[in-house]
């Protein structure tokens, strides 16, 4: 069957449309991380467990009683044999339920090679089984 056949075309852009959605690899991974920020007068804290990490943000596993726009400072323990990455000034960008979603700000130099350290571990990791998150090269 060509692939100028609409059955075959529209079967193509479904499956691609995903990889258009995110600007970064982002790859399931699971570690623990507290979070603190202040919300008014009362300071918020907690603790979760991480469900994705992209070097731009990442999903967190666990309530937040922090609003959306509101920003945190996250406290990632990543298992790389290092202190914990602290990350200040960190966005809330989605809340359901019992999780949330943050957007990393301009990560410095060490920073962001040590999240795209940690990334492309996992992407190695994944892609052993064939599940490998797809992304975008630009």
């Amino acid at each position: 069957m060509k692939l100028s056949h609409p059955a075959v075309r529209i079967a193509h852009q479904k499956a691609h449309s995903l990889l258009d959605r995110r600007y970064a690899e982002r790859v399931p991974i699971r570690y623990r991380i507290s979070y603190s920020g202040t919300e008014g007068a009362r300071i918020v804290t907690g603790e979760g467990v991480l469900k994705d990490l992209s070097k731009t943000g990442c999903k967190i596993l666990g309530s937040t009683t922090s609003s959306l726009g509101s920003t945190i400072t996250l406290y990632l323990y990543l298992e790389d044999g290092q202190a914990p990455l602290v990350l200040t000034d960190v966005t809330i960008s989605w809340i359901e339920s019992a999780s949330f979603s943050v957007k990393f700000p301009k990560l410095s130099t060490e920073e962001r090679k040590r999240v795209q350290e940690v990334v492309w571990k996992h992407v190695q990791l994944s892609s052993l089984d064939n599940r490998r998150t797809a992304f975008r090269i630009i």
